[in-house]
């Protein structure tokens, strides 16, 4: 859970231009940077002074861990987009630092370098720039950022991020927030059902592989009293092509799909096709928001099955509990 601790960090520098990245890289604010204004500079100059003066509030919030200050330097509606697409309210990030905090993630260093600001209007201005972020762990993240600065409310708030990485993703990097997939489960349809003893149940196993390119799933899937079990596989990895986490599945009964994974606040949606043995084709949104502990929501949306209607299909992954009883698989 280490990792998982770390990347909601990310997510949450990049809020503020004090920065870094969800699954990548991120910015941070001007606190001490050049700006390059125009001819217009002097008439400018006290709303740059505004503008930073915002990022510094921003950056001793970030310091003392004060998030109600940080929530109030984004607009209602103020976004991220991280560099692999994903998408995250900017004040939804905050709170997701503020778990990380709780599960005791240290606090990165994050060291903003050149910098640019540019105005498009009165009310809305531009910067840019280059972060490089410091872990307790690991090895620095490098990035760009562009956010947009409205004014509102008599003084100016972020309304947007935008995050590129200094570097394409490692494997391992880019499903990091997946982790806590990793571990043996059991599939409920109630959010707080036990399954029964006897009871045939969906079992989930998920493993990394030897040099942590992909996840491994299988599926053990009932199909009555009499009859084998359903097993699917399912690889998830990052795409270099499509630079996107990607995942590939194979039934034993002759199925196979993919799908394309992506963050969506705090959960991940895969929207998957697939391919049945005797040919017929189905699409589907699964979206999974997991508890951060030993729970996650598991909602599989049809959205194309043949020309029949398929309600959506509402589950709960538990995580199996080890001799011991204590959960098994990544903490």
């Amino acid at each position: 859970m280490r990792r998982l601790q770390l990347r909601s960090w990310t997510v949450w520098f990049h809020c503020v231009r004090a920065g870094l990245r969800a699954a990548v890289c991120g910015g941070c604010l001007a606190v001490a940077s050049d700006v390059a204004i125009g001819a217009d500079s002097a008439p400018r100059a006290a709303d740059e002074a505004a503008i930073r003066a915002a990022a510094a509030a921003y950056v001793a919030a970030l310091g003392k861990g004060d998030t109600e200050t940080l929530a109030s330097l984004w607009t209602a509606d103020g976004d991220i987009v991280d560099a692999a697409g994903n998408v995250f309210g900017g004040r939804d990030a905050v709170a997701l630092d503020k778990e990380a905090v709780a599960a005791g993630g240290g606090r990165p260093e994050f060291r903003v370098g050149e910098m640019r600001l540019r105005f498009l209007s009165d009310d809305v201005a531009i910067e840019d720039g280059t972060v490089d972020l410091i872990p307790p762990e690991g090895e620095p993240l490098a990035g760009r950022f562009s956010a947009t600065w409205l004014r509102q409310g008599g003084g100016w708030k972020l309304a947007a991020l935008r995050e590129a990485r200094g570097g394409e993703p490692g494997a391992a990097e880019a499903l990091a927030d997946l982790e806590w997939m990793v571990g043996d489960w059991v599939v409920v349809d109630e959010p707080d059902a036990a399954a029964a003893p006897d009871s045939p149940t969906i079992e989930v196993s998920c493993r990394w592989n030897a040099t942590k390119t992909y996840l491994t799933r299988v599926m053990m899937i009932p199909t009555g009293k009499d009859s084998p079990p359903l097993e699917i596989r399912q690889q998830i990895g990052w795409d270099p092509l499509s630079r996107s986490i990607h995942s590939w599945a194979f039934g034993s009964d002759g199925s196979h799909g993919e799908a394309v994974w992506s963050r969506d606040g705090r959960s991940w949606v895969a929207q998957a096709r697939a391919v049945q043995p005797d040919g017929g084709q189905s699409t589907s949104l699964n979206v999974y928001t997991f508890d951060g502990k030993d729970r996650c929501a598991w909602r599989s949306l049809p959205t194309h099955v043949g020309g029949e209607h398929v309600p959506p299909v509402n589950m709960t992954m538990v995580r199996k509990a080890a001799a011991g009883g204590q959960p098994r698989g990544n903490r």
